[in-house]
């Protein structure tokens, strides 16, 4: 299978640059994971948002969430949102 292409917000990048050394790793081992298998992965905690259809996923890295939404058409994951479980909601 074709891995998906990341295509990654500016606020995502944001985000991504204030971590801290060792969980800016984790989250790139997470979105490698992520490429490959998009919805169901059995080695990360993926759910899709309620009410958003199949539109929009919410992958969990400790305290943190990311926000997703694939294009399958273009083999696309665009990173929406990224931060803490509280902030991310809003």
């Amino acid at each position: 299978m074709t891995p998906y292409r990341l295509k990654i917000h500016k606020h995502v990048k944001k985000f991504l640059l204030s971590l801290s050394p060792e969980w800016r790793n984790r989250f790139y081992d997470k979105l490698e994971i992520l490429r490959q298998n998009p919805r169901d992965s059995k080695q990360l905690d993926i759910k899709p948002m309620q009410g958003a259809g199949d539109q929009l996923y919410r992958l969990r890295i400790g305290q943190y969430r990311l926000i997703y939404q694939i294009v399958d058409q273009e083999l696309v994951i665009f990173l929406m949102t990224a931060g803490s479980r509280g902030d991310v909601y809003k």
